[in-house]
């Protein structure tokens, strides 16, 4: 058998496959069954009265449903498909999900009915008992959704309707019954306990004089300097003419030494080089001057 036989022969399986796959495919997008003439309705009975019920359309409800210990709530989905009478959805669940406590949720399968020619009812039979059954007494406001879905449908219908206030019966001393602990997934939800900063109380202050005293004993060492400077001999007849240009001048000269070192630590380079050229023109501006009246001292000497 030569080679291109031979790959013929082990392409023929794959392409019947592959065939076989297409053909099963094509077959089922033909039978996907469309949802016609959908209704939501929310029905609420309450003990020994007559029970209500809210058509939902597009819209959520305007305010929550309220379901306690005294009543009890049946969210009713209708619809018609081309299914035999004795077809129900594969996946039928009504999901309350805690507003707060995200991952809190209840959740409830739904009974269907039929009426023939191919209508189905979906209800939902929703108790404050059922709710306390799942996540305990926990209170409050629950996000509801609808999901009705088959793997026969084209489109599966899924529509969150509004929110739905549970509150479970009070305890013997009339108080609500309290929320359940958080449960470990829930801790980073949860709020932190509240402190407060316990600050130093301050220390008493010394006298004002105490501080104008130490404030004064700073210029001390430059007191003593002078007196150093004198009696080491040192000329400073021509400093007290131009003390405020030398001043200016070394000041500027200190400055570029630290503009340095910093540039050294960690200033970038194109933020050292404006600052730079700044202290180095106020140096030279400085300097001259204070040459100049060094200049002035000299010739009124002579």
């Amino acid at each position: 058998m030569t080679a291109a036989a031979r790959m013929g022969s082990g392409i023929r399986p794959a392409l019947i496959v592959a065939l076989a796959v297409l053909a099963v495919g094509v077959a089922r997008c033909g039978d996907l069954v469309e949802i016609r003439n959908a209704n939501l309705n929310l029905v609420t009975s309450e003990k020994d009265a007559k029970s209500t019920r809210t058509p939902i359309t597009s819209a959520l409800l305007a305010t929550p449903a309220h379901l306690h210990d005294d009543n009890e709530i049946a969210v009713e989905f209708s619809m018609s498909v081309d299914k035999p009478s004795d077809f129900k959805p594969q996946q039928r669940v009504l999901t309350l999900t805690h507003s707060e406590r995200r991952t809190q949720a209840a959740r409830f399968v739904g009974d269907v009915t039929s009426s023939g020619k191919g209508s189905l009812k979906v209800t939902f039979q929703v108790t404050a008992d059922a709710v306390e059954k799942q996540l305990g007494t926990l209170n409050g406001e629950y996000e509801a959704e609808v999901v009705v879905a088959d793997a026969s449908f084209k489109n599966s219908y899924k529509f969150g309707f509004g929110k739905v206030l549970v509150s479970h019966a009070h305890q013997a001393d009339g108080s609500l019954s309290s929320d359940p602990e958080l449960y470990p997934r829930e801790t980073k939800y949860a709020p932190k306990e509240e402190f407060e900063h316990i600050m130093r109380e301050a220390d008493k202050r010394p006298p004002s004089m105490i501080s104008l005293v130490f404030a004064g004993a700073m210029f001390c060492p430059l007191v003593l300097l002078m007196l150093v400077v004198q009696q080491s001999g040192a000329n400073l007849k021509k400093l007290p003419s131009v003390f405020f240009q030398a001043v200016l001048f070394h000041s500027g000269i200190a400055a570029t030494l630290g503009l340095i070192v910093y540039y050294w630590l960690s200033l970038p380079f194109l933020q050292t080089v404006p600052i730079l050229l700044g202290l180095s023109a106020f140096a030279g501006l400085t300097g001259f001057h204070l040459l100049r009246g060094l200049c002035k001292v000299s010739e009124k000497a002579e």
